[in-house]
């Protein structure tokens, strides 16, 4: 893993689920926010549509309920907004 990225209105919460919750697997929020180690695309952790980044290494299927990345789920850096 390289260093977190400062990002302006966020906070770097961790890296990969763990970052989101104490409890196994990703916990949703909509000030949740993903950053793609490759392009640095911001995905919201929200189940609200499905998406990717635009380099498709990072994606979010929300009818099959499924988040992570092609580099594995530690890769991702977790942000939340900042109000």
């Amino acid at each position: 893993m390289t260093e977190p990225v400062e990002l302006s209105g966020f906070t770097f919460l961790g890296w990969g689920p763990g970052a989101t919750s104490s409890g196994p697997g990703w916990h949703l929020a909509e000030d949740y926010f993903a950053r793609c180690g490759r392009c640095g695309d911001l995905l919201r952790l929200w189940a609200d549509q499905s998406e990717q980044c635009s380099c498709g290494g990072v994606y979010k299927d929300v009818d099959a309920g499924r988040f992570g990345s092609v580099d594995g789920d530690g890769s991702i850096a977790i942000y939340r907004r900042l109000s």
